[in-house]
């Protein structure tokens, strides 16, 4: 590749990258080059993502983020003209102690205030949305119809297939190996495929976004954690599939149809920071001891397939979606602490009018990157 210019320079390619390539070139900013270090978009921890969609959060941006992301979601398949499936068969959230429900009811109340119908459950409302669950010891739940899951990989392909038949630019086997900075500005792009130069430069690289920030001389508060998951072999009985997104809010596990099965994850409190995507045998043995207590009809299958993926992780588990001081032109959109894919078109839409000189529509000021160093840390109990 001879050395490229253009306007906006995106650093991966995964949903959020491909998002926000999408929503630049349908305001008609097409002079946009992102850059994918893996052979094809959404390879990266996109690719090994859960695929949950959902508008139950604790901390008012999430719930704000949801509330833009999940009609976006609804329109996808007119929009982009992909063949997307939107599984909207709620989330459905469990727990056996008491002191969960008084936060779940102060939880619902945020989450009604911005117009969802989320609604607080008691057993018996568990028992008919949810017959596989073992439910004696449950106290209460929230559910919300209007969430969901769908695969990531697909939605990936539909921005990028759209973004580029629009006429951005996309740089594939091209991992950013380099930086030149002046003037507090980041100048050019050094990739294995020749050097990029844009006016406006945005990482969306995910857990490897603070190597990024190594190249252009700033720390980047983002580590990437492993996440493991197993999809089990096809359940037939007992299961109305698609059955809701059910995780037990005491132990962390949850479950959501994929393949005629059910894709089981957890996360593990004690994972240090590292690239490792290997599933751990023992850590996968745990999930399914855990699973099979809450769920017994489990025990009558089994483990189809097992992985890890990469979680991006920041001190607060929320995203930075902000400038990044002192540079005067890097945008940074990541860290998104496992909720990259259900906040993808809300960040590609916000990052896309910043990027214009627009107001976003969300005031993102509780998401800057200089939060962390001001202690303005967000708090966010319903994190999985």
């Amino acid at each position: 590749m001879a050395d490229l210019r253009c306007d906006i320079a995106i650093i991966g390619a995964g949903i959020i990258g491909t998002s926000i390539a999408w929503h630049l070139a349908r305001a008609g900013c097409t002079n946009v080059a992102v850059l994918e270090r893996e052979p094809n978009p959404g390879m990266g921890s996109t690719a090994k993502a859960a695929g949950g969609i959902r508008a139950q959060f604790a901390s008012r941006i999430n719930v704000e983020l949801s509330a833009l992301s999940i009609p976006a979601f609804e329109r996808f398949r007119t929009e982009l003209h992909s063949d997307v499936v939107f599984n909207q068969a709620g989330y459905l959230w469990v727990t056996n102690r008491p002191a969960d429900v008084k936060a779940f009811e102060a939880n619902v109340r945020q989450q009604r205030s911005f117009g969802l119908d989320v609604k607080l459950v008691d057993r018996r409302e568990i028992e008919r949305l949810a017959p596989y669950v073992k439910s004696d010891d449950l106290v209460g739940g929230t559910f919300h119809a209007k969430d969901g899951y769908a695969p990531p990989a697909d939605f990936v392909m539909g921005y990028f297939k759209e973004s580029k038949r629009m006429g951005v630019t996309y740089l594939t086997d091209a991992p950013v190996t380099g930086a030149t900075v002046k003037d507090h500005r980041v100048v050019s792009l050094a990739t294995m495929s020749g050097e990029v130069r844009a006016e406006q430069v945005v990482i969306a690289a995910g857990a490897w976004s603070k190597t990024i920030g190594a190249m252009i001389g700033v720390e980047i508060p983002i580590e990437p954690v492993r996440r493991q998951c197993l999809v089990t072999h096809p359940i037939r009985e007992g299961m109305n599939h698609p059955i809701p997104m059910t995780i037990d809010y005491a132990t962390g596990i949850y479950m959501h149809t994929e393949s005629g099965g059910v894709l089981i994850g957890l996360a593990d409190k004690e994972e240090p920071p590292s690239f490792n995507e290997n599933a751990d045998p023992d850590f996968i043995a745990k999930i399914v001891e855990l699973a099979m207590a809450r769920v017994p009809l489990l025990e009558t299958s089994s483990i189809l397939t097992q992985w890890g993926g990469l979680y991006e992780v920041t001190p607060d588990h929320h995203p930075v979606i902000s400038n990044v001081p002192p540079l005067k032109n890097v945008t940074l959109a990541a860290g998104f602490s496992g909720h990259g894919v259900m906040h993808a078109p809300a960040t590609g839409q916000l990052v896309a009018e910043m990027l214009l000189g627009k107001k976003p529509s969300i005031d993102l000021s509780c998401l800057r990157f200089t939060r962390f160093r001001e202690g303005c840390m967000i708090n966010e109990t319903h994190v999985i």
